[in-house]
């Protein structure tokens, strides 16, 4: 199957989950900057939250570049990686009228990690079904997604000690691993626009 279909069905929902996102935040009970200050932690977890999934998105997009066919085992993986993905207005807006609130704040990471885990799946998914594509041959996660687990349970143990905020920051984290760690960013390049 050719990967263009899919990588458009993709791309919107993506574009609809950063939309519904910001429709979550609610307007300042008082239209001072003190009122703005009031609503800190929901900025900062709408602000991970649209990086994570801009982050989704732009190495989706990379990938899709670069892969040219896709089978059903690819299209199975990544609906999983789109369920759990629309998953993440919900999770920001519980995360951000509770951020101090172990288990809202758990189910948030928790969300995160599976973000993780199975798109790392995913993309090795349409690594394997392309194998004949020299573009993509050598593409791995393995030392990322070790990194991103670790950080992941460091947050979980830090949240149980009695800071559960650590979670969303340890989700700021991982996102940063995603983004300026050489894992794919080198492979990718051949495939921009």
């Amino acid at each position: 199957m050719d990967s263009g279909r899919f990588e458009t069905f993709i791309d919107a929902i993506l574009a609809i989950m950063m939309t519904v996102m910001v429709l979550k935040i609610p307007q300042p009970e008082t239209m001072t900057f003190a009122g703005i200050w009031d609503l800190k932690v929901m900025y900062f977890a709408y602000a991970v939250s649209f990086i994570v999934i801009f982050s989704i998105w732009d190495h989706h997009r990379k990938l899709f570049n670069l892969v040219e066919e896709i089978n059903n085992s690819v299209i199975w993986i990544y609906s999983i990686l789109i369920f759990i993905i629309t998953l993440i207005p919900y999770f920001t807006a519980w995360v951000a009228h509770e951020p101090y609130s172990l288990v809202p704040e758990l189910m948030f990471g928790l969300m995160f990690f599976l973000v993780n885990i199975i798109y790392v799946l995913s993309t090795e998914a349409a690594i394997k079904h392309d194998v004949h594509n020299e573009d993509i041959n050598g593409i791995t996660f393995e030392k990322l997604l070790v990194l991103n687990v670790s950080l992941f349970v460091i947050g979980c143990v830090i949240a149980f000690m009695g800071y559960p905020l650590a979670v969303l920051i340890v989700c700021l984290l991982t996102v940063i691993t995603w983004n300026t760690l050489p894992h794919i960013q080198n492979t990718y390049v051949i495939g921009e626009d």
